[in-house]
């Protein structure tokens, strides 16, 4: 049987555990109205943000991946567009 995740409520405090797990200190700054929240990571020489816990953590897994070379190359979009059904 697959174990099966989806994006909701429940895998906030997760993901910010799983952040906080890769040796990283987590923070949420929020506007003066109270709405718009900003998601922040950092560690001893990386600074991550994101608007929730859940992009937070794909940003960090992404350069975990990836490196500081972690944009995608133009064969890598090409193939993706490619991929997904992008391109006519």
């Amino acid at each position: 049987m697959k174990n099966s995740i989806a994006e909701a409520g429940n895998t906030v405090v997760p993901a910010v555990l799983a952040i906080r797990a890769r040796g990283l200190v987590v923070r949420c700054e929020r506007g003066e109205s109270q709405t718009n929240e900003t998601w922040i990571a950092e560690g001893e020489h990386n600074r991550f943000s994101a608007s929730d816990p859940l992009s937070l953590l794909g940003l960090i897994a992404m350069f975990q991946s990836r490196g500081t070379d972690w944009g995608a190359t133009d064969e890598e979009i090409d193939r993706f567009l490619k991929e997904f059904g992008y391109e006519s």
